[in-house]
């Protein structure tokens, strides 16, 4: 738990930053904010669930109506990825992961709908990049410029602010995002559009303490 607060911390940092671009030297010398504990909550479950839950034994249920129409337009259905454990094969020069602001689920770890989850932080070159996925409460909080992209064979959304961006992008099964610090939005994208499967244990590998 202490090496989850560690990074969820680094988080509400960030975020604190990002509320406090426009302070100007007055926020210089006031006094550093202590980092809220509700930042945990948005990222990664506060509580994840060690065991999975035993499923609802079967209760008689009487058939449905056919429906009496079709609807005019099927919603497009998402194809499930083969796994939610998701590694770019490019990455920037000299972006290195942090362990320390990184956390990926145990064995018998999961999250939001049974999933497991994993939040893994780069530096490099004074930029910023991480790239989480799985089962996340919700993707990191940026607010700003949005618009659609397609990222590879995935569709999703480019959130742009100064020099932050964040890629969300659509999947069948909880969450993925890519978000940068001081990257440019073409790399980024080239990030984002180059995510492909990966063996949890080699992404836990990158996220333990070295």
């Amino acid at each position: 738990m202490h090496y989850l607060n560690h990074s969820l911390r680094w988080l509400a940092l960030m975020f604190s930053g990002v509320a406090c671009v426009a302070c100007g030297t007055q926020a210089a010398s006031a006094p550093v904010p202590t980092p809220s504990p509700t930042i945990a909550a948005i990222i990664i479950p506060a509580t994840p669930v060690l065991s999975p839950t035993p499923p609802p034994q079967p209760t008689s249920v009487p058939p449905a109506a056919a429906p009496t129409n079709t609807p005019p337009h099927a919603a497009t259905t998402l194809t499930p990825e083969p796994t939610i454990y998701l590694w770019p094969s490019y990455l920037p020069t000299g972006m290195q992961p942090a362990p320390e602001e990184s956390r990926v689920s145990g064995e018998n770890e999961r999250g939001e709908n049974d999933l497991g989850f994993y939040l893994i932080t780069l530096n490099g070159n004074g930029n910023k990049l991480a790239i989480g996925g799985g089962g996340l409460q919700d993707v990191l909080p940026l607010t700003g410029d949005t618009r659609p992209i397609q990222a590879g064979t995935r569709k999703g959304t480019l959130i742009t602010s100064s020099d932050q961006r964040e890629v969300v992008l659509d999947v069948a099964r909880g969450k993925l995002f890519v978000y940068s610090k001081g990257l440019a939005e073409e790399e980024l994208l080239r990030v984002a559009a180059s995510l492909q499967p990966i063996d949890v244990h080699t992404l836990r590998a990158l996220a333990a303490p070295k």
